[in-house]
């Protein structure tokens, strides 16, 4: 490595970021997105994780990956929310700190949702009107607007609360990381968004409320700086793990506390079993259950 590149990695391994008073929340539910097509080898070793441009989705979420451990964001442990107010801000400054993310744009792009009337549908209504709506922003190079609103709309859906279990939960933070990768090329993007709002519990059933507001949507963008990665992939293996895109999928994703009993009840049950051999092929690489577990 130059000294000067050698420098900005060694600061992004060992900085430490404190949120301010302004980032706190009661509480937080987190997911992740993948489009495109994920070219990398699924034997591919951390070198040559970071090498090959082929396995650079892989690369990304190990860098991702790494920057939530180092700062203490572990969202899919945390069935239903995920309450450590700092953590998850100080994820965001460690992550995008990493020399290889080149900020697309001049600042971060903010949205006012103005919810009249209250009520999730209109919540994701202005999700999806906003998030690649502004003039003069570059829209997705990934996908047609259209479908990408409309993907985007369903994953923020998925992290809208049915119910609240502490009424003390009322400042909530909605957090969506997608990384892209087109079919046809290597270039690698991702965006961090998140959502700030307030939600009450209802008195009497339990169940979220979501009222009148006016709510707020940041969203960033960054580019992967391919080359950096390839040039540097020893140093950068010799400090951060390996982690394929579906691990990464399922570690940034707050588990679903009802999914997760339902999936308790059905374990205990008696099932019969198929052997490898019965029922349709399953697509590569997709996890089939089988008497209660994940068959890779």
């Amino acid at each position: 490595m130059t000294r000067a590149v050698l420098i900005l990695f060694l600061l992004y391994l060992v900085s430490m970021t404190i949120a301010s008073q302004d980032d706190h929340y009661d509480a937080l539910v987190s997911g992740a997105l993948f489009d495109g097509v994920n070219t990398a080898a699924p034997d591919a070793d951390g070198i040559s994780v970071f090498k090959d441009f082929r396995n650079h989705a892989d690369a990304v979420a190990s860098i991702l990956l790494y920057s939530a451990k180092e700062t203490a964001f572990y969202p899919s442990s945390a069935c239903g929310v995920h309450t450590q107010p700092e953590a998850f801000f100080n994820y965001l400054q460690k992550a995008t700190s990493f020399p290889a993310f080149r900020y697309l744009g001049v600042e971060d792009e903010q949205y006012m949702l103005e919810l009249r009337n209250g009520g999730s549908e209109q919540l994701l209504d202005q999700i999806a009107e906003k998030y690649y709506g502004r003039e003069g922003v570059r829209v997705s190079r990934k996908l047609e607007t259209d479908n990408a609103a409309r993907e985007i709309r369903e994953a923020f859906r998925k992290l809208v609360p049915k119910s609240i279990e502490d009424p003390g939960w009322r400042r909530w933070v909605l957090s969506l990381v997608t990384i892209y990768k087109p079919k046809d090329s290597d270039e690698i993007t991702f965006d961090l968004a998140h959502v700030r709002l307030t939600i009450s519990r209802d008195a009497v059933t339990g169940e979220a409320v979501i009222d009148p507001q006016v709510a707020s949507l940041t969203k960033s963008s960054y580019l992967v700086m391919g080359r950096y990665i390839s040039f540097y992939s020893d140093e950068i293996a010799n400090f951060i793990e390996k982690a394929t895109v579906n691990v990464f999928l399922r570690a940034m994703t707050t588990c679903n506390k009802e999914e997760e009993e339902r999936e308790t009840e059905v374990k205990f049950k008696p099932q019969r079993c198929k052997t490898r051999g019965e029922g349709p092929q399953r697509q590569s690489g997709t996890p089939r259950r089988t008497c209660g577990m994940n068959v890779q």
